[in-house]
């Protein structure tokens, strides 16, 4: 105990003391939540960020359309937004989350389908656009193997 600052020293990280299943049991990265698992981790994860994003959305659809070169659609995005936080709630309230994150796999083809309206030449923030549409279709991998994850178990 170093008592200068009345605190104890750090100590160097000892993995016997890690909570199970944080650390990978072998080198290089893993994913815990879907390694062994019947996908509820991953599935109470992608409910907390539907609820985040459905949050962003909603509260400020005009900002994120500005944002997207979508300023005419941003009734449609608080629509999502809402959409995004039922799914979320679904997914965190029942104990068969399945259905509501198939749901998410629908609603990203639907938020996908949307964005790539906005990607053409015509559209000054198409770079920002293609971002999303990176970002949407990475969750929509998630969503997808979660899904299958959870209708397999």
């Amino acid at each position: 105990m170093d008592t200068r600052m009345g605190t104890e020293r750090p100590r160097a990280f000892d993995p016997s003391q890690a909570t199970p299943g944080l650390i990978p049991p072998r080198p290089g990265w893993d994913a815990p939540e879907l390694r062994g698992s019947n996908g509820e981790g991953l599935a109470n994860y992608l409910g907390w960020l539907s609820i985040g994003v459905g949050l962003a959305q909603a509260l400020a659809p005009e900002r994120l359309g500005e944002a997207l070169g979508m300023e005419d659609r941003t009734d449609l995005i608080r629509a999502f937004g809402v959409r995004g936080i039922v799914k979320g709630m679904g997914i965190l309230a029942q104990g068969h989350p399945t259905p509501w994150v198939w749901a998410r796999v629908a609603g990203d083809a639907l938020d996908l389908a949307t964005l790539l309206t906005r990607i053409g030449p015509d559209n000054p923030k198409r770079g920002n656009v293609a971002a999303a549409v990176a970002a949407v279709a990475g969750v929509a991998v998630l969503d997808v193997m979660c899904a299958t994850q959870l209708a397999r178990h």
